[in-house]
């Protein structure tokens, strides 16, 4: 788009709304009537905020939307209580208090960020799978591998990499029997590989088209689930590694039930991988934005992981070596 058009557009944005707010705040705005930004939203979700100087980015100038943005707050901020008419119409005490609000990934990672001393990693698991490192080694993030800096409940940077391994197992599954310790030992024995990207507009392998390698096996084969657990763990150990990792690694959501992925996961990356045995994460973490953290105690299990499994180890890096060579087809096995 031509650059004149586009700072026309901004003109035109400019003059037209009176306030603008990030969309959870937009609720909080309805039912309190104060109207602010939430950090962890505008990190994630925006490019108007400078997540190593805390403070608005100068997109916001170049666009001339300051004066329109609202101020921004941490999640926890309390804005005020309810209005009278929604104390009213819903039969709340009229002292109900409302936080301005948190981003949801960011919701899943405040129990842990509270609990957990550094470094550690946690992975929200659904629609989108959300690598969210904390305290690990510097990296220079890559945009072009679905990388950002995410804004943590505490102002605080946090290295993200996300893919949507939720979709892709909807789209990938089988339509068979569970699969039995003979077809995972089949699967690893004989390299049946799921190759990226299911979904290849997101992730760290961007661009590319998905294979199955040798051969895709039929929907009715038990093995395509387990090829398809290890595609997906092996999608998460490399947002990992892009996000700097260097600790143990707590998974939420639905692939915490997954031993499969669980397992692969600690042999690709080499770190203790725990299933929490929250299944609430996001709400818990928004009930925190309530509570004194220093009531909050780690809520996962000991680690149940097997990092050393050679066998996990080899397919793993073969993996990998196999991605290498759909890019470049004259790298070494």
């Amino acid at each position: 788009m031509p650059h004149h058009v586009v700072i026309a557009q901004h003109h035109t944005l400019r003059h037209r709304p009176a306030q603008i707010v990030t969309y959870p705040q937009y609720w909080a705005h309805r039912l309190t009537g104060v109207a602010a930004c939430d950090i962890t939203s505008l990190g994630c979700h925006t490019d108007l905020w400078d997540p190593h100087k805390g403070e608005f980015s100068t997109l916001l100038d170049e666009m001339r939307l300051r004066v329109c943005l609202t101020p921004p707050r941490k999640p926890a901020e309390i804005l005020g209580p309810i209005l009278p008419k929604i104390a009213s119409r819903t039969g709340l005490p009229p002292n109900t208090p409302v936080a301005c609000g948190i981003h949801d990934s960011n919701a899943s990672l405040l129990p842990h960020l509270v609990a957990q001393t550094p470094p550690f990693s946690v992975v929200s698991t659904g629609t989108w799978v959300v690598v969210m490192t904390v305290g690990g080694a510097p990296v220079a993030l890559d945009g072009s591998r679905d990388t950002l800096i995410n804004i943590n409940a505490f102002g605080q940077p946090t290295p993200s990499a996300r893919f949507m391994g939720g979709r892709e197992y909807d789209r990938m599954r089988g339509q068979g029997a569970a699969p039995g310790a003979h077809d995972v030992r089949d699967v690893l024995d004989n390299h049946l590989f799921l190759l990226p990207s299911v979904e290849s507009a997101t992730g760290p392998f961007q661009g590319r088209t998905h294979g199955w390698a040798p051969a895709e096996p039929d929907v009715t084969d038990p093995r395509r689930d387990v090829a398809l657990a290890l595609y997906l763990a092996l999608m998460t150990a490399e947002c990992l590694a892009i996000t700097g990792a260097n600790g143990p690694v707590i998974v939420e959501g639905p692939f915490a039930q997954n031993p499969l992925y669980l397992a692969m996961l600690a042999a690709a990356t080499g770190f203790p991988v725990t299933a929490s045995a929250s299944q609430t994460g996001t709400a818990v973490g928004a009930a925190l934005l309530f509570a004194s953290p220093v009531s909050v105690q780690p809520a996962w299990p000991p680690a149940q992981s097997a990092p050393d499994d050679l066998k996990m180890i080899g397919y793993a890096k073969a993996w990998r070596a196999a991605v290498d060579r759909r890019v470049n087809p004259a790298a070494k096995p």
